[in-house]
């Protein structure tokens, strides 16, 4: 595993960048969610700060940081604005993912690539229901080594922005025929690492090409696009390991990130909320003793809306932490085998669904203003439905829970 080692007081002053990182990102949040389009001004700004390398080890020239380190940043980074931010967690997911399963020299070589301020994007999924279907793109063998690949990611996170790439594949014979035994294509699937060389006019490279199609409820900074790849060299040195039984020992990285991002957007919707409630007043209303203005924060039902938030904010902080601290230090080692990835994908679905509920309450304890389009809260409840999807999402979650506790044979060994 990654060497992460990053000191408490190493990390004040790059969480004090996350701080600058943020306001910037809430400056320009608007405009790009009300143009529909990733918000490209945020690209040396997130360069700038170096905040890119955080979570790359030392020893390749990175900051060090660790999976709690890194969740505080995300968590910062969104309270300043959760789509940009997105975007952007797709690099600290695939850093931590890639980091952990490459071998020495890829590390040396992509990892260096980081610290050099490129950054790194990851489509993975395709155009049908569920997270665990297998891929249906085709990694076909070469005669001069390597891989050509063909098919279509459908969420190109961080397209516009990065310059390196994976994702995976289904190995396939010669032919480009997939395996037709079940174990056999699951193990034939691949996670492969490459340079993403695209003309940013044209949108197309070599065997490869963005198709312009992220038209979404929410998340519209964040600029999520289709990705074709039609004869995409991979070279030998482009893979990494089978893709199922490398990346469900490392997938903390994207369910925990997630999490931070509905962390840091519940943060913003008590904080925005609390600034409109705590100077809002209704006028002289039906039933006043007198006819003065009524002071919404002495309103029963606000004050008890506003402390529910405080009080799901401060348990959503807690338990991501807290997952994220006892990964860190292997106490998931006690879990099932089976049910580790579910039960750290916990954390997420939690905050996913106080994120959708605070939401939701905070336009209801606003008022009819909060519907009106642009408004930071009209906004909010848009951009929180994205947490709904990211896998596991509740519903994948209990289900699988539920399959494995009811086969305990499996379980206990």
């Amino acid at each position: 595993m990654l060497q992460q080692d990053m000191t408490d007081e190493e990390f004040e002053p790059i969480f004090a960048k996350a701080r600058e990182l943020s306001d910037f990102f809430r400056e320009i949040g608007p405009r790009y969610d009300q143009e529909n389009t990733f918000a490209f001004p945020s690209i040396e700004k997130f360069k700038e700060s170096g905040l890119g390398a955080l979570s790359v080890p030392k020893e390749y020239g990175g900051l060090g940081g660790n999976l709690l380190q890194t969740s505080k940043v995300v968590t910062e980074l969104s309270r300043g604005d959760s789509a940009i931010t997105l975007a952007y967690n797709m690099h600290y997911i695939m850093v931590g993912m890639a980091g952990n399963l490459m071998s020495e020299d890829q590390n040396k070589y992509w990892l260096g690539r980081v610290t050099q301020g490129e950054l790194m994007f990851g489509p993975f999924s395709e155009q049908r229901a569920g997270f665990s279907g297998l891929a249906d793109m085709k990694a076909v063998p070469q005669p001069e080594g390597g891989w050509r690949l063909y098919g279509t990611k459908t969420w190109g996170t961080l397209c516009d922005a990065a310059s390196i790439i994976t994702t995976n594949a289904t190995i396939t014979d010669a032919d480009g025929n997939l395996p037709e035994d079940f174990e056999e294509r699951v193990n034939a699937e691949g996670f492969f690492i490459a340079d993403f060389d695209i003309d940013r006019e044209t949108l197309e490279g070599d065997g490869i090409r963005i198709k312009r199609t992220w038209d979404a409820l929410g998340m519209h900074a964040t600029g999520t696009h289709t990705i074709i790849f039609d004869g995409f060299y991979v070279p030998e040195d482009g893979y990494v390991c089978e893709w199922r039984t490398g990346a469900f020992g490392v997938l903390e990285w994207a369910s925990l990130m997630f999490a931070s991002i509905y962390l840091g957007m519940q943060q913003r919707v008590l904080e925005e909320a609390k600034a409109v409630l705590s100077k809002k007043t209704l006028g002289a209303v039906f039933g006043a003793v007198v006819a003065s203005d009524v002071k919404v924060s002495s309103v029963g039902h606000i004050i008890d809306g506003i402390g529910d938030m405080a009080t799901r904010v401060e348990l959503s902080r807690r338990v991501l932490y807290q997952t994220c601290t006892e990964v860190m230090y292997g106490k998931d080692d006690l879990w099932p085998l089976e049910l580790r990835f579910p039960y750290i994908g916990l954390a997420k679905t939690f905050i996913a669904e106080n994120v959708l509920h605070m939401t939701k309450r905070a336009m209801s304890l606003v008022g009819g203003s909060s519907f009106r389009k642009g408004t930071i809260f009209e906004r909010l409840y848009r951009d929180s439905a994205a947490s709904m999807f990211q896998p596991l999402n509740a519903d994948q979650s209990t289900t699988y829970i539920g399959e494995q506790l009811l086969a305990p044979e499996e379980v206990a060994s």
